[in-house]
């Protein structure tokens, strides 16, 4: 499977581009391995190891993709609401861009949890906070919780169903049975 890596800032793609330099430095296996991922083409294309940030990686998607989120308290101990181009005017689009760069499976790597964000009045770290508390219910299984949080986005975006659109209320449908089959 294709592997990506989204940073939730410039500062972190560095760290992490960083640290698998430092880690092939030491393990010559490891080194091989990585050069192969970072030139690996599939029918002409590149499908290699992405290491990209929300700035970045609009257009590219890969089977797997784990995520970045990287932020944490000040000097002084109080949690910092700095979450950079996130905080900014659309960041709830950058957002779902990177949300939606896996094929198969996204895997979330976080400093902070969903209790940590305050700053609820701002869009995009709101989407953040809501994403947070959506990925630890369905990392535990909560289905309900998980429920509750998309359905809560729906409501604060306010998205309503078209009940007069048949055609997709089928699509809908069809979908839902598909999951439904697979125990969702």
């Amino acid at each position: 499977l294709s592997l990506g890596v989204i940073a939730f800032s410039e500062a972190q793609q560095d760290e992490i581009s960083a640290s698998l330099t430092e880690l092939a430095r030491d393990d010559g296996d490891f080194r091989r391995r990585l050069e192969a991922e970072y030139e690996r083409e599939d029918d002409g294309q590149f499908q290699g190891l992405l290491v990209k940030n929300l700035e970045n990686i609009q257009g590219d998607e890969r089977d797997v993709v784990v995520q970045s989120v990287c932020y944490g308290r000040g000097p002084n101990g109080k949690m910092l609401m700095n979450f950079g181009p996130i905080n900014r005017s659309g960041g709830e689009k950058r957002l779902n861009v990177a949300f939606s760069r896996a094929k198969h499976h996204m895997v979330l790597v976080s400093s902070i949890v969903a209790a940590n964000i305050t700053n609820d009045y701002n869009d995009g770290a709101a989407c953040l906070k809501n994403y947070l508390r959506y990925a630890a219910a369905v990392s535990s299984g909560d289905a309900a919780t998980a429920d509750r949080v998309l359905t809560d986005l729906s409501d604060w975006r306010g998205d309503e169903p078209d009940l007069d659109n048949r055609e997709a209320d089928a699509v809908i449908a069809q979908v839902a049975g598909a999951l439904e089959s697979r125990g969702w």
